[in-house]
Formats: C-alpha cells, structure tokens, sequence
C-alpha cells in the first residue's frame, strides 16, 4: 500500500506541475503544421477524406503530446511512454493499409523517442535532430497523402523539403543547449530553409516567412535561456507561422 499511494503522489505531482497551456498549445500548432500542406495539396489533386483519417489524427495527436513532453523533459520523460504506446496500438491498429513502407515509417517515428532517451547514443544533439526532422515530416506526410489519394507521388515529397528545413531551423534551439555550437547550428540551419524557401516559394510571401527565419534567428540568440516549459512552445508557433505562410506562398 506504501508503494500504491507512493506513485499516485508521483502522479498526482505530475499532473499538478504540467504546463496544459503550452501543451494545448503545442499539440495544436504541430497538428496544424503536419497535416496542412497534405491536405492543402491534396485539395489540388482533388483527393477525398477517408475514415482511416480519423485514427491517424489519433496518431498525430499522440505523437505531439510525446514530442512536447520529451522537449519538456529535456528527452527523459516517464510518462512520454504512455501516448507512445497508444500511437503504436494505433499504427499496429490498420492505419495504414497496403503501404507497408509507411506504416514501417510511423513505426520508426514512434521508436524514435524511446531510443533518444538512451544517452549512450548520444542523440540530444544535432544528429537526434536531423534524424528527428526526418522522421517527423516523410511518415505522418506521407500518410495523410496517401490516405487521401491512394498513392505517393515525388512531387509531393520532395515538395516537404522546406518542412524539413523549418524543423531543423525551428527545433535547433530544443536539440542543441550549448551556447556557440547552437548559435552556428542554427545560423546554419537558417541559410538552409531561406535556401528552401528561395528555391521553392520565391514570391512576396516567400520573402515574409523569411523574415519570420531572420526574427526567430535573432530571437534564439538573444533569449537562449527560456523555461523548458516555454521554450518548445514559443519554438513551434514561429515555425507554424512560417510555415503557414509557406503552404500558401
């Protein structure tokens, strides 16, 4: 009995001390941000909705509140364990059927936060974030396309390249703390998503979304040390802004 009403204080102390604002707000914008652009060049290609839809926004609403608690933990989080059992019930569940590869991708997505909290790997750096930024944008992209139209098409993928960019841009600042490697990195990763954003959406709205990269830029480096509890929030609203304005450009 000790040990039952030792946990449920742990519990209760848990739920306490969570920031439901930001986490409200985390889960919005990244939702808003994954399945925007397939839906939007979906309506394009004159693709359907479909019910299976209905369990990968399950999927996705999972897969945001294990991402914000893992940020929030600085990628050791007891409980981020919960919504990534249910987000591999849901994928095991039929999500996905007759594309092996995605459902394989969404797997990957999912076992991803349970191999970064293993320190021996070393992946709460630049590297977890490549991976992460990669594996965040082709599965949940890819699925929402597919269930939409039945099939994947290039175009559409190579087209997620500035996603790829805004999440290794956006997310620098949650994957790399020390101070002069971050400030590199993140210059870095800046030039990559304005080369992006050059190279895909060279237009009046293209020259806005980077303007949202050169403020967040300046932001990062004169306010590095937000609370955890802030930080990946303020992070993913600026990428969603930015990448809104993309989507539409």
């Amino acid at each position: 009995m000790p040990t039952q009403t030792r946990k449920q204080r742990h519990a209760t102390s848990f739920l306490d001390n969570m920031p439901w604002q930001p986490l409200l707000i985390f889960t919005i914008a990244q939702n808003i941000i994954w399945w925007s652009f397939p839906i939007h060049y979906g309506r394009l290609t004159g693709a359907a909705f479909h019910g299976n839809q209905l369990l990968l926004l399950a999927y996705t609403i999972v897969m945001s509140l294990t991402t914000f608690l893992m940020f929030q933990a600085n990628f050791k989080s007891l409980w981020a364990h919960v919504p990534i059992l249910i987000s591999l019930i849901l994928a095991f569940s039929g999500i996905i059927r007759g594309n092996l590869e995605i459902l394989i991708m969404l797997l990957m997505f999912s076992g991803f936060w349970l191999v970064v909290e293993m320190r021996w790997l070393n992946l709460q750096n630049i590297w977890g974030l490549i991976i992460y930024a990669l594996l965040s944008t082709f599965p949940i992209s890819s699925a929402i396309f597919f269930f939409q139209n039945r099939f994947l098409s290039m175009t559409f993928l190579i087209q997620l390249i500035p996603l790829v960019a805004c999440q290794l841009f956006f997310m620098m600042p949650i994957f790399e703390t020390e101070g002069k490697r971050r400030v590199i990195a993140t210059a870095v990763t800046g030039v990559l998503l304005i080369a992006a954003i050059l190279f895909f959406h060279f237009s009046l709205l293209g020259v806005l979304a980077m303007a949202v990269v050169i403020i967040t830029f300046w932001f990062s480096i004169n306010y590095p040390n937000l609370k955890a509890q802030y930080t990946a929030v303020v992070y993913i609203v600026l990428e969603l802004l930015a990448y809104l304005i993309l989507v539409f450009a």
